[in-house]
């Protein structure tokens, strides 16, 4: 069906607004309108008495009059036309005056869209068409009523009931025809706006004929919001109120969401920026509340410039390149940026940019959001630093030392490279003793003086608690062994602490690419194989790097591997070597002596396992099997009536005797194989003592209480110091085998054997000399007051059976309280 366009004459001094209005609804309706246009007062004047046109915009500033002169002018002239005032700002008394002189609506211009002004003229055509019928005739005036689209119900203001209501009112309210006839008016009320209503019908405000939104109720209950329009009129020669009640729902609904938006956009904590797409160079338009606290910009610093002066003297080519590119493409876009605040500051932007378009697809404005993420950019930078740095000395990681060898590598792979890996001797044992904030202390003074020593020849990283690796690059070895000494002499001075001071060494291994080693990823492992010989010949030593240090590794890592297994599949087993008293040659007992007979390998001796065996943190385990096994078997000798009297020596290790419940599973093995505490001897070095020295004096003091055996093994070769026999009772010192080598042709030798057995005596300890192969030896350490002997000369290790039918041939047995 074919519609007459409405014609529309828009009176403004600004052709910008006319083409934004004539756009806006052309857009709305395809043909639905035609438009016209004039700037001044005159030929508004002067189209409003022609009448040509069914809707007059005009704007409420002309110049220097009012447009609201012209539509009071047209008024007293009494002619009917269909006004609607448009304004640049929202104001109250404009609004009223508006409505005052006649206008059916006014309308701000920034706010309105192509909807409401459309659904504004045709409320404004209807009700001037309305208007002007009434005045025509009485029939016609009633056939607008009933038909007109604009619900209308006419009441009697004393009574309240309603006298008549059109077509359009029925159906509002939901109600058959004719049935809001009779009716109290104040029923299509909600009940909460009844007595408001009243109030203001019998004050004569509601009679103003301004527009005012009340709730009402639809015939189903439902809410309905409905702006009414109240004049009185004499109605067949009584008073009456004619009431336009317009389902002003949408509007209400659209008024809604737009309040939610904004709220929503002003409550966000992003900052939001809208431009003008359709505006040279996109100046802003709006900005939030956020904008404004993150930039620290206000509003009207910011509307009308271009967002770039965020960019300050930033380098942002790259990013900015992206942005002009979705510009141009109308594409939407995220990006990080460095922008610049209004106090100078930096701040890092997360900006993602997004095009608006209209009905018709065209972009209209652009979208910015922007987040502060400065934060969280420290906080994953801090992140980083710690992800390659050490705390506690700022030393880097190993990780970034991998990069460098990579790097060489991958540049310089012709030059020399070399690794230098440190390790602090004992720190074990001083954590232990001294405490965990004295054990920081010294790794934070040898990090600083490492630092300090290498300083841009190298790079100096913590590899883990107590260890250095330190990178050479461009240096050869042999200045790089210069240089490692220098560090183990700085590393060895005294150490400051709140007790006083603390001397530390170091054990320190170098391996140089290409000179010792041809690949760099194996500088590491090559580097702590050298540091691990330098703690193997005594601590305190500089090694640089040989391929026997690697033989060394790989010998432990095999045997680490087949170990556990061993353990299972029962290829350890005990050998027993005899003590004789060294004045009468009577057996005293023996020592079990653990060994390995591996099916690929042969017999491995403990020399060479044990260590592994530390290293995996299986000495617990193995020497809980020894203990287990040596008392199992003196069980056996005792059943068969053979080892009555007799003492069984075990070794214990560091890692047994630093348990908190070693000396329960000592008691526990005893009882189970119904043993004696005075029979079993338990060996122990000092080294396994120093580990923990308060463990291991809570541990030595259970043992003693128990009435088991102590003795300290390899007397001699550790600490040595007086005033550990001090604190360690024990019943027995052995004498270390490299000092028996060389009696009786060594003075030396005889001097140290002779002091140890002397300081023996006096502690009220009996004293073992190990390793005696010879006759002359025998007679020298009997001579000196030694109790026992053990070694090759009374009798080499032997597996349990040769040692049970060697023991049957003795002629006697001293008893385990005899003087050794």
């Amino acid at each position: 069906m074919n519609h007459t366009p409405l014609r529309v004459l828009v009176v403004d001094d600004d052709e910008d607004d006319f083409i934004l209005i004539r756009d806006m609804l052309r857009d709305a309706s395809a043909g639905g309108y035609q438009f016209d246009w004039c700037a001044t007062p005159e030929e508004g004047l002067s189209a409003l008495r022609q009448g040509d046109h069914d809707v007059y915009l005009v704007d409420y500033l002309l110049g220097p009059t009012s447009g609201l002169d012209l539509i009071e002018t047209v008024n007293r002239e009494g002619l009917t036309r269909a006004f609607i005032v448009l304004t640049g700002r929202g104001n109250p008394a404009v609004d009223m005056a508006a409505m005052e002189a006649g206008a059916s609506d006014y309308l701000v211009k920034g706010l309105i869209d192509a909807e409401r002004l459309a659904r504004s003229i045709r409320y404004a055509v209807d009700h001037t068409r309305f208007v002007e019928v009434l005045r025509e005739s009485e029939a016609s005036h009633r056939l607008l009523f009933d038909e007109g689209p604009v619900p209308l119900v006419l009441f009697d203001p004393g009574r309240g009931r309603i006298l008549a209501a059109n077509a359009a009112a029925q159906k509002q309210y939901g109600g058959a025809q004719g049935s809001l006839e009779g009716r109290a008016f104040e029923t299509l009320l909600a009940p909460g706006e009844r007595e408001r209503f009243a109030s203001q019908l019998s004050a004569g405000e509601l009679l103003d004929g301004q527009p005012t939104i009340w709730e009402h109720r639809r015939g189903d209950g439902s809410s309905l919001p409905v702006e009414g329009i109240y004049r009185e009129m004499d109605y067949r020669g009584r008073r009456a109120v004619l009431a336009h009640l317009q389902d002003v729902s949408a509007r209400v609904h659209a008024d809604a969401r737009r309040h939610l938006l904004e709220r929503a956009i002003q409550s966000t904590g992003n900052g939001v920026v809208i431009a003008d797409a359709r505006q040279p160079d996109m100046p802003v338009i709006f900005i939030n509340r956020a904008f404004e606290r993150i930039t620290g910009y206000s509003g009207q610093e910011v509307l009308g410039r271009n967002c770039r002066f965020l960019h300050g003297n930033e380098d942002n080519e790259a990013e900015r390149a992206g942005i002009r590119h979705a510009l141009a493409n109308h594409q939407e876009f995220s990006t990080l940026l460095r922008n610049v605040r209004k106090d100078g500051t930096l701040f890092w932007n997360q900006l993602y940019i997004a095009p608006v378009r209209d009905a018709r697809g065209e972009v209209t404005h652009y979208i910015g959001i922007q987040s502060d993420v400065t934060e969280q950019r420290d906080t994953e930078a801090r992140l980083a630093y710690a992800a390659t740095h050490d705390a506690a000395t700022g030393l880097a990681r190993y990780p970034v030392i991998e990069a460098m060898l990579e790097a060489h590598g991958r540049l310089h792979a012709q030059q020399p490279m070399t690794l230098v890996y440190a390790d602090v001797d004992h720190f074990h044992a001083i954590n232990e003793a001294m405490g965990h904030e004295v054990g920081d202390r010294i790794v934070a003074e040898i990090a600083g003086r490492l630092r300090a020593l290498v300083g841009d020849r190298g790079r100096v990283a913590r590899f883990t608690g107590d260890e250095f690796v330190i990178a050479l690059p461009g240096m050869a070895l042999g200045d790089s062994m210069e240089l490692a000494a220098a560090l183990s002499q700085e590393a060895a001075q005294p150490i400051a602490i709140t007790t006083g001071e603390v001397l530390v060494t170091m054990s320190i291994g170098v391996a140089s690419y290409p000179e010792r080693v041809e690949d760099l990823s194996e500088l590491l492992l090559r580097a702590e194989a050298s540091m691990t010989r330098a703690k193997h010949l005594g601590r305190d030593m500089v090694c640089a790097y040989a391929q026997e240090d690697m033989l060394r590794v790989e010998d432990r890592r095999m045997l680490g591997a087949r170990l556990r297994s061993a353990m299972q599949a029962d290829e350890l087993y005990l050998d027993y070597q005899p003590q004789v008293c060294a004045q009468d040659g009577r057996l005293l007992g023996f020592e079990a002596l653990l060994r390995w007979n591996s099916p690929e390998l042969g017999l491995v001796m403990p020399d060479r396992f044990i260590p592994v065996a530390e290293g995996m943190g299986l000495m617990p385990e193995l020497g809980q099997w020894v203990l287990d096994r040596a008392c199992m078997q003196l069980r056996q000798w005792i059943d068969q009536g053979i080892g009555g009297g007799l003492v069984l020596a075990v070794n214990v290790a560091a890692q047994q005797v630093q348990r908190p419940n070693f000396a329960e599973l000592v008691a526990e093995t005893l009882q189970r194989h119904g043993l004696q505490p005075e029979q079993l001897e338990l060996e122990v070095t000092e080294s396994s003592l120093m580990e923990n020295i308060d463990r291991a004096l809570q541990a030595i003091r259970k043992l003693e209480a128990l009435g088991v055996r102590l003795a300290f093994d390899d007397f001699g070769t550790g600490y040595s110091s007086l005033s550990y026999l001090r604190q360690f009772k024990v019943d027995r010192l052995k004498i270390d085998k490299s000092f028996i080598r060389d009696l009786p042709d060594d003075d030396d030798s005889v001097a140290i054997t002779r002091t140890v057995i002397a300081v023996g005596h006096q502690l009220q300890m009996g004293v073992v000399a190990e390793g005696v192969e010879t006759a002359e030896q025998a007679r020298l350490l009997k001579i000196l007051g030694c109790d026992a002997l053990q070694g090759y000369l009374i009798s080499r290790p032997m597996h349990a059976d040769a040692a049970g039918e060697w023991l049957q041939r003795q002629p006697a047995v001293a008893t385990a309280s005899h003087e050794a």
